[in-house]
């Protein structure tokens, strides 16, 4: 799956890339895939897969879809 981290928020993965590829072994909700880049819950504010606006609380992901992460400032 491919993830684009909005704003600040790539500031909290080693090297800092706003554009991730990751390997999913099976569909994971959107906060497990938070949790495993320790990325603050709080300063995600947008959450979208494949385009559309997600709950990140409800939403359920697998590889071939592409993810935003968004903080409050400079989000879509």
């Amino acid at each position: 799956m491919e993830l684009y981290l909005g704003g600040y928020l790539s500031w909290y993965v080693h090297q800092k890339p706003s554009r991730l590829h990751i390997h999913l072994d099976r569909p994971v909700s959107l906060m497990e895939l938070a949790a495993r880049l320790e990325l603050p819950l709080g300063e995600i504010a947008i959450a979208a897969v494949n385009g559309v606006a997600v709950s990140l609380h409800d939403a359920q992901i697998t590889n071939i879809d592409s993810v935003e992460f968004h903080p409050p400032i400079g989000g879509v």
